[in-house]
């Protein structure tokens, strides 16, 4: 009996350390993602939007007047390597134009930034995606003889372009990242019959904040 009552205590002294073991695991686990997630930036940035190309505007860049814009969305890197970061945007991004149409935006883009002097950093991107256009007047269809008000839902349209970014990472704990990119892109078809293809340039500033949880 006392042999069963030990080898009991024993079984039971085991499957708690088990039990233990695996907590510190599974914590350990846990404090990994949580500091590889610590590193997924929640990237926000303002804008002007132009129906322009590249070079037009004050400066070159900046165009008038103003038409207001605001994007979110984040980064995922293929690497590892401190100066020379391969990424992949994902941003999700909304324009006024006056006078001409309300967009909206979802798209990707695929950069690599060069890290050049203390947190200072200079990249390229290529990418493009979904546009979403809705006019900004009222749109009339020619039925039975009459003009008729239709409703503005909008119309789906694509995007494809580049953007030249500089950039300045604070040094330290908190790697917040301040940016000022110079995007151009084809918005297309605009209007099939005479107007296919429309450029645009935007000019944003922004941050890149390290918080986002997953």
């Amino acid at each position: 009996m006392q042999f069963c009552s030990k080898f009991k205590t024993m079984q039971k002294i085991a499957f708690y350390h088990k039990m233990l073991l695996l907590g510190v695991l599974v914590a350990l686990a846990c404090t990994l993602v949580a500091q590889e997630a610590a590193k997924r930036p929640l990237v926000v940035s303002v804008f002007n939007n132009g129906t322009q190309l590249p070079g037009s505007g004050k400066l070159g860049v900046f165009t008038l007047p103003v038409h207001p814009g605001f994007s979110v969305g984040t980064e995922f890197r293929y690497n590892k390597h401190p100066k020379n970061i391969w990424f992949q945007t994902a941003r999700l991004g909304l324009f006024y134009h006056q006078y001409s149409q309300t967009a909206i935006q979802l798209y990707s883009e695929a950069g690599y930034r060069r890290m050049i002097w203390r947190g200072t950093a200079a990249e390229l991107r290529l990418g493009g995606g979904y546009l979403h256009s809705i006019p900004a007047t009222e749109v009339f269809t020619l039925k039975d003889g009459t003009y008729q008000r239709t409703l503005r839902f909008g119309r789906p349209q694509a995007m494809a372009g580049a953007t030249l970014g500089l950039s300045y990472t604070l040094q330290g704990g908190k790697p917040w990242r301040f940016f000022l990119d110079y995007q151009f892109y084809l918005q297309m078809p605009f209007a099939k019959q005479y107007v296919p293809l429309v450029p645009n340039t935007a000019l944003h500033v922004g941050v890149a904040a390290p918080i986002l949880p997953f």
